[in-house]
C-alpha cells in the first residue's frame, strides 16, 4: 500500500495542470505493480519455456534408450547399436555379380566359417559369374551358388578355400516386435556401411520382379518392413538387432526411401536345410497361392488366409478337391494368416509325405478335406 500525503484545510486550490500531472504520477504509481507482477509472470513463462525446450534437448543427447542384454549388464542404446555393428562388419561380404552387359554388387553374410553365405536370390538373379569381397582380405573369392528359394527370397552360396571366418547367427524369430532398433550392414565395397532404422511393420507381402523371368512378377509374404535407408548394395546383407544378431535379409524398396527385410521365421529352416543337405526340398500341396489380409478379406467377404490362384492337376490339392478361388484358412491346428502364409507355414512346420487336414473356404461354406503333402524344390 502506497503511503497517503495529509493535505492542510488551508491549502490554496491546486493548480489545474497539477492536479493532472500528479494524477498521471499517481496512476502511474499503481500501475507500476501490476506491470512489475506482469513483466514477472511473463519472464517465469519464457525461462520455463526455455528450460523446458534446453531439458528435453539435454535429455535427447544425454538420455537415450537403455537395453538390457543380459544380467547385470544395462548399456545405452546408442553405444549397443554401435557395438553390434562393429562385430557384425567383419562377416558381412559383397557380393558382385556380372550381369549382361554390366557389373552389380550387392551384400551377404557368413553363416558358417567355411565359407557358406546367406544373401536375397535378387542379388544374384541372372548373373554369369560370382565374386565375393571378404572385409580385410584383398583377394577376390569366386562363388558358387548352393540353391535358393523365391518364395521366400533367400539364397545360399559358398566360396571354397577358407576357414575361421567371422560369422553371424539367427536371433529368435520369436522376439520381434514393431518398433524394435534395427542396423542394416553392408558389405565392405560400399564401406561397411551401416544404416539405423526402427521395424517399422511386420508381415508385409511384397511384390517382386521374379528372379527367372524379368516380365513376370511373384510374391514375398511376411516380410519385415523398415524405415532403414536400403540401397542396392545393401541387399542381401544382413539386419540385425542391437544384440548382432541377423533378424533378416535385407531388401531394396522399389520407389521407396527405406526398405524390407526377408523375416528370419521363415527363411531360418531353408539356410538350415541347405547347409545340412547342399538342397532344398520343402512341404506343399501343389497348389499357388497368395495372402489375403484382414482388411483385404473383409472387403471381399471372406475369411483371411491364402487364396488359392492354381493348382496343380495331379497334385494333392487338385485330387482332394481344391480350386482356383478358395481361401485356405488352417492346416491341422495351425492358422494361415499373414503372420503365417501358406507356402511358409508349409515350409516351417510341415514336411513331405505328412498327412495333413486342410482347411478352407468357398463362398458362405467352409469345408475340410485330408491330403498328403509332397516334397518339391521351390521354383520360381
Amino acid at each position: 500500500m502506497q503511503p497517503q500525503t495529509r493535505v492542510p484545510d488551508e491549502a490554496r486550490p491546486p493548480d489545474p495542470s497539477a492536479v493532472k500531472a500528479n494524477g498521471l504520477a499517481a496512476g502511474t504509481s499503481r500501475l507500476r505493480p501490476i506491470a512489475l507482477v506482469a513483466a514477472v509472470a511473463l519472464l517465469a513463462a519464457v525461462v520455463a519455456g526455455g528450460v523446458s525446450l534446453a531439458v528435453l534437448q539435454l535429455q535427447s543427447r544425454t538420455n537415450p534408450q537403455s537395453v538390457n542384454l543380459r544380467s547385470g549388464v544395462t548399456i545405452s542404446e546408442d553405444s549397443a547399436i554401435v557395438q553390434a555393428a562393429t562385430r557384425a562388419k567383419p562377416a558381412v561380404v559383397s557380393v558382385v555379380t556380372q550381369l549382361e552387359p554390366s557389373v552389380s554388387a550387392g551384400s551377404g553374410y557368413l553363416a558358417t566359417s567355411d565359407g557358406y553365405i546367406v544373401t536375397n536370390v535378387q542379388v544374384i538373379a541372372h548373373s554369369r559369374t560370382l565374386t565375393v569381397l571378404v572385409l580385410g582380405d584383398s583377394k577376390p573369392h569366386e562363388a558358387r551358388l548352393v540353391d535358393y528359394d523365391c518364395q521366400t527370397g533367400v539364397a545360399v552360396i559358398k566360396i571354397d578355400q577358407v576357414s575361421g571366418l567371422p560369422t553371424l547367427a539367427f536371433a529368435d524369430p520369436t522376439s520381434l516386435v514393431q518398433g524394435q532398433v534395427v542396423v542394416a550392414v553392408a558389405g565392405p565395397l560400399n564401406g561397411s556401411s551401416v544404416a539405423r532404422g526402427i521395424v517399422s511393420a511386420l508381415h508385409r507381402p511384397v511384390t517382386v520382379t521374379d528372379p527367372v523371368a524379368t516380365d513376370q512378377s511373384l510374391e514375398i509374404g511376411d516380410t519385415i518392413q523398415t524405415d532403414a535407408v536400403i540401397d542396392s548394395g545393401t541387399a542381401g546383407g544382413p539386419l540385425i538387432n542391437v544384440g548382432g544378431q541377423v533378424i533378416g535379409v535385407a531388401m531394396a524398396a522399389q520407389g521407396s526411401s527405406g526398405g524390407f527385410g526377408l523375416n528370419t521365421a521363415d527363411i531360418q529352416d531353408d539356410v538350415q536345410q541347405i547347409l545340412a543337405g547342399g538342397q532344398l526340398v520343402v512341404a506343399s500341396l501343389g497348389a499357388t497361392s497368395t495372402v489375403l489380409t484382414e482388411q483385404a478379406a473383409a472387403l471381399l467377404g471372406t475369411p483371411a488366409g491364402s487364396r488359392v490362384l492354381a493348382v496343380d492337376k495331379t497334385g494333392p490339392a487338385a485330387t482332394a478337391g481344391l480350386q482356383a478361388g478358395d481361401v485356405i484358412t488352417q492346416v491341422d491346428d495351425v492358422t494361415v494368416d499373414s503372420a503365417h502364409p501358406l507356402p511358409l507355414l508349409l515350409r516351417s512346420r510341415f514336411h513331405a509325405n505328412q498327412r495333413v487336414t486342410v482347411s478352407y473356404s468357398r463362398g458362405n461354406t467352409s469345408t475340410q478335406v485330408q491330403l498328403t503333402l509332397v516334397g518339391v524344390h521351390p521354383t520360381c
